[in-house]
C-alpha cells in the first residue's frame, strides 16, 4: 500500500507539475500574441497616422491646427518653427513638412510636391496667391476679418463653421462635428469649474514700458472670454483682429482684474519685469494685486484647438489665483478702485 500510495503520490505530481507546466506554456503564449498584437496596433495606428496627412499645404497656423485637431494634418506648413515655439511642444504636427519662413516659404520644394490646394488667410500670404496658383489651387479662409463689424457676429459659431468648412474639404464632415461637440462639452465643463464672479477680466500683454494690447471679443481670448461666460472690461473700439494697441493711462481707470499673457517669443518673464517699474505699477489693479500671469502656449490667431489650449490655462490659474485671494482675505472677486 505504501509503494502503491508512492507510486500514485508521483503520478499525480508529475501529472499537476504537467498541468502546471501547460498553463505556463499557455500564459507565455497569450503573453507573446499579446504583445504582436500590440505591435501590430501600434505600428496600424502610426500608419493611420501618417495615411491622414491631407494631401494640403497651408501658411496659416489656425488652418494647420484645426486640420490636424480633425485628423487631417497637413502635408506642409510654412512657418511651423514659430507654430512649435507659440505651442511650446516641440512634437506638435510631427507628420508635417516644413516649408520655411511664412511670408519666405520654399515654394521649390512646394512646387516638387504639388499638394491639392494651399490654404491661405487673407490678407496674409494674398501677394503671393498669383505665384502659390501657379503650383496649385489657392483657397482663401479669411478667419479673422469681422473683428471690426459690429453687427451682433457669434464668433464662437463662426470658428465651428470655419472647422466645418476644413471637414468638408478634407471629406470628411464626421470627424469636424465630433471635435465641435467634444471643444463644447469642455469648454461646458471649464464653465461649471469656475466660481461665479461680478468683476470682468481684462486681457493685456505688455508690449513695453508704455504701451499694451488689448484683446477683445473678436480675438481668441475674447471669444474664450464670451464662452465662458466671463465679461471681458475692454468695450472700445478694436482693430479687424480683435485687438488694439494702447497707451499705459488708458487703463489707470479700468476696474478689472487683469490677465497679463507672457507671449513664448522673448525674455521669460518679461510681462512681471515689465510690472516691477515704469507706468504699470501705477494700474489699479496691478497696485492692488488683483491680476495674474498666464504663459501663453497657443496662437493667438487660431482656431478652436487654440481657444481650447487658452481656456485651459485661463480656468487653472483663476482657481489658483481665486483660491490665493481667498487664503488672504482678499476675497475672489473685488474690482479694484483707483
Amino acid at each position: 500500500m505504501t509503494q502503491l500510495y508512492s507510486r500514485d503520490s508521483g503520478t499525480v505530481l508529475k501529472h499537476r507539475n504537467g498541468v502546471f507546466c501547460h498553463l505556463i506554456l499557455r500564459k507565455k503564449i497569450f503573453l507573446l500574441l499579446l504583445a504582436l498584437s500590440s505591435l501590430l496596433v501600434n505600428h496600424l495606428s502610426l500608419a493611420n497616422d501618417e495615411n491622414s496627412v491631407a494631401p494640403l499645404a497651408t501658411f496659416d497656423f489656425a488652418i494647420a491646427e484645426t486640420l490636424n485637431a480633425i485628423g487631417h494634418p497637413p502635408r506642409f506648413l510654412a512657418g511651423l518653427e514659430g507654430y512649435k515655439t507659440y505651442s511650446r511642444e516641440n512634437d506638435i504636427l510631427p507628420y508635417v513638412t516644413n516649408l520655411g519662413f511664412r511670408f519666405l516659404p520654399n515654394l521649390e520644394l512646394l512646387a516638387s510636391h504639388p499638394p491639392q490646394h494651399i490654404l491661405i488667410s487673407p490678407p496674409a500670404h494674398a501677394n503671393l496667391a498669383p505665384t502659390l496658383k501657379e503650383i496649385a489651387d489657392v483657397q482663401g479662409y479669411p478667419l479673422y476679418n469681422f473683428s471690426d463689424i459690429d453687427n451682433g457676429q457669434n464668433h464662437w459659431k463662426a470658428l465651428e463653421h470655419f472647422t466645418q468648412t476644413l471637414g468638408h474639404l478634407v471629406n470628411d464632415p464626421r470627424s469636424a462635428e465630433f471635435y465641435i461637440r467634444k471643444i463644447n462639452r469642455q469648454f461646458d465643463d471649464l464653465r461649471m469649474e469656475l466660481p461665479q464672479r461680478d468683476c470682468p477680466l481684462l486681457l493685456v500683454r505688455l508690449m513695453d514700458e508704455r504701451h499694451a494690447r488689448i484683446y477683445g471679443k473678436g480675438s481668441v481670448e475674447g471669444i474664450v472670454l464670451n464662452r465662458l461666460g466671463l465679461q471681458n472690461a475692454w468695450q472700445e473700439n478694436l482693430d479687424r483682429w480683435g485687438m488694439v494697441t494702447v497707451g499705459a493711462t488708458s487703463l489707470f481707470n479700468t476696474e478689472a482684474k487683469i490677465i497679463f499673457l507672457d507671449s513664448p517669443y522673448g525674455a521669460d518673464g518679461i510681462q512681471k519685469a515689465l510690472l516691477s517699474d515704469g507706468q504699470w505699477r501705477h494700474v489699479p489693479s496691478v497696485r492692488q494685486g488683483n491680476y495674474t500671469i498666464i504663459p501663453v502656449d497657443f496662437w493667438s490667431w487660431g482656431g478652436l484647438p487654440a481657444a481650447q489650449r487658452f481656456a485651459n490655462s485661463l480656468v487653472d490659474h483663476l482657481i489658483v489665483s481665486d483660491n490665493a485671494s481667498s487664503s488672504t482675505n482678499a476675497g475672489t472677486d473685488e474690482c479694484p478702485h483707483s
